[in-house]
């Protein structure tokens, strides 16, 4: 395990990179496990549960990173 690094501007990088591949892990994940399972069990409605999982995954991670990027430092 990697020790954190005491910059702030690189924990906020990191933290960046964290977020953004969950969000597309989330989006991508959850549209072919819906689309997947939509066409494996052949129903709707999992098929709309895997798109609204991934909608829902992608947008919190997105306002995540949003939420560090628009960070601002008050010295």
């Amino acid at each position: 395990m990697q020790r954190r690094n005491p910059n702030p501007i690189q924990a906020r990088k990191d933290a960046v990179r964290k977020f953004s591949r969950n969000a597309v892990l989330f989006a991508g994940g959850g549209v072919v496990g819906g689309i997947a399972l939509g066409l494996i069990f052949n129903s709707w409605n999992l098929l709309i549960l895997g798109f609204v999982i991934a909608v829902v995954g992608g947008v919190f991670n997105y306002n995540k990173v949003q939420k560090i990027v628009n960070h601002k430092d008050h010295y």
